[in-house]
Formats: structure tokens, C-alpha cells, sequence
């Protein structure tokens, strides 16, 4: 059975790429890498549906998939628009995507909140926790981690005053 709180949304299928069932898949996160023989989830009627990956080509941030089961145009043109999700087991060991359920602790203000997401910006990655009710983004730049801890699933900081109340 696929436990929703193991997926993570990676983008979603932006359209059909060949009369043989290829899809273009549009990442909104470039830090996953797809290969061969591994499975990607398509949301659809709020189900998480299972395909496996039969080939990758094209380029990285919108990568052309032959999934297992996906044979014709017309089903490739069905599924356009679906959320694609990959499990976060599949993660890299050195992904960034990992520290989601993470505790954030800032040195002065102690415990912030669970890491809930892991947004790619432009300039920076961005830690997403919801603190004191709203959710706020905090940019995962070196200068402000003291300590990362893997067995303790922490990361303790050491924020810019004021940050969290922008």
C-alpha cells in the first residue's frame, strides 16, 4: 500500500511527446534524478498511481519518460496535467529533500517547527516550516546551520534576528 506521507511531489506531466505513449514530465524540483527501473507516482482521482520508468531522455529539468503501461498518445494525453510524486526513500543520501520532517532549532529561539517542504528558488534552497501558524521559508545557506543531526533528524541553526517575522 502507498502511504501518502511517503511521496513527495517532484512536478507534473506537461504533455504527450510522441504517438507511443512518452510523456514530458516538467521537474519543479531538479535535486531528483530519474532513471530507469524506477517508479514514479501519478496522482489521479486522488489515487497514487504507480508506473515504472522504462526510459529517460532529453533534458534534465524536463526529461521525456517512457512509463510502463503508458503506450498511446491518447493515454499519454488522459494523464497531462498529473502530479507526479516520487517515494522520499528513493532520495539521495546527500538530497536536501530529506531533511522534510526534520526539527528546526534556532540557537536564541529554540524550537521552530517541522521542516514540511524543501523549495528550489532561483538563488537558494529554502527550508518551509510552519511557525507560530504561518508558514515561513528559511534559506538553507551554511552561514546560518551550526549542526546537522542525521540520528536526531535536527538541524540547529543560528538565524538573522528577525528573519522569521518577515
Amino acid at each position: 500500500m502507498i502511504i501518502k506521507d511517503s511521496l513527495i511531489s517532484i512536478g507534473y506531466i506537461s504533455r504527450p511527446h510522441s504517438y507511443k505513449g512518452e510523456i514530458q514530465l516538467r521537474l519543479e524540483r531538479k535535486i531528483v534524478s530519474l532513471q530507469r527501473d524506477d517508479f514514479v507516482f501519478i496522482k489521479m482521482d486522488g489515487q497514487y498511481i504507480p508506473y515504472k520508468i522504462e526510459s529517460v531522455k532529453g533534458k534534465q529539468e524536463e526529461p521525456v519518460l517512457k512509463l510502463q503501461f503508458v503506450e498511446t498518445y491518447e493515454y499519454a494525453q488522459e494523464i497531462s496535467g498529473s502530479e507526479v510524486y516520487t517515494d522520499k526513500e528513493v532520495l539521495p543520501q546527500e538530497s536536501e529533500l530529506t531533511f522534510i520532517g526534520f526539527e528546526l532549532i534556532d540557537k536564541e529561539l529554540g524550537a521552530i517547527g517541522t521542516v514540511l517542504d524543501v523549495q528550489e528558488m532561483p538563488q537558494q534552497l529554502m527550508l518551509t516550516v510552519k511557525y507560530n501558524g504561518e508558514e515561513k521559508y528559511i534559506p538553507l545557506v551554511e552561514a546560518f546551520i551550526d549542526h546537522i543531526s542525521e540520528e536526531n533528524k535536527e538541524i540547529w541553526l543560528q538565524l538573522p534576528r528577525g528573519l522569521l517575522d518577515l
